[in-house]
């Protein structure tokens, strides 16, 4: 049972006062067996219950507050700081344990980023950063990973994706960064990204498909930043931006 609140702190304190009493009560029984049947229950339960609540809970409360910092240590462990996305790490540890998942690897990188830091200084870069962070992780599903692979770049990994999906998914997150600039100590900053894509076949290594998602990343730089290319057999698609 995890104690996650004070409604399971409750059960937890409940379950340990009846196997108190119930305990006690036993033990009495094969103990003293003759002053069993003349003793008052309802004392021995008021007893046996003013020593186990107050433990149960302060029991419970431990334990409660032991789990929400495993937690937060956790979450620490695997989640960039800046952005609170996977780390690389937290990443291919997921992978791994799944060798048979399907779906789309994007490699996203924001498009001139030094220029950015170089203008108007890298706290400004971090904002940017975070700010793509934030739109990566409101156009994906709740299974899906977002990771922050170094720097200014980022993985998405889309679960059970097809090519087409994965497009679709890969031009909203396109449009949505594009939209609005970011303001940060009175700088409005215009910011894109370039976006390459590949499909992981199931049982396949998924750094085969970051490394076509990277090569067509960087026909996506090539080909002039802020916009998306696919990588397939033998073929590649592009999508670029309206004018």
């Amino acid at each position: 049972m995890r104690l996650t609140n004070r409604l399971s702190i409750g059960i937890f304190t409940l379950a340990i006062t009846l196997f108190a009493i119930g305990m006690a009560s036993g033990l009495e029984y094969v103990f003293y067996p003759e002053e069993y049947a003349t003793t008052a229950p309802g004392k021995k339960t008021i007893i046996v219950s003013a020593i186990a609540v107050p433990t149960a809970w302060v029991v419970g409360e431990m334990i409660r507050k032991n789990h929400l910092l495993t937690q937060e240590l956790y979450r620490l462990v695997n989640h960039d700081r800046l952005t609170n996305v996977a780390t690389r790490a937290f990443f291919f540890t997921k992978m791994q344990e799944a060798p048979d998942a399907y779906g789309v690897s994007l490699m996203v990188d924001i498009d001139n980023f030094k220029k950015i830091n170089d203008t108007y200084g890298h706290l400004t870069g971090d904002a940017v950063i975070h700010y793509v962070a934030t739109q990566l992780s409101k156009m994906v599903r709740a299974n899906d990973i977002v990771c922050r692979f170094g720097g200014e770049e980022f993985i998405v990994f889309l679960y059970d994706q097809d090519c087409a999906g994965g497009e679709e998914v890969a031009e909203r997150m396109r449009k949505a960064i594009a939209m609005d600039p970011v303001y940060f100590q009175d700088h409005a900053v215009s910011v894109t990204v370039s976006i390459g894509g590949s499909l992981k076949e199931r049982l396949n290594d998924v750094t085969e498909a970051i490394q076509r998602a990277d090569d067509a990343l960087y026909r996506a730089k090539s080909a002039g930043r802020n916009r998306i290319v696919f990588a397939y057999e033998g073929a590649e698609q592009r999508h670029v931006p309206a004018a």
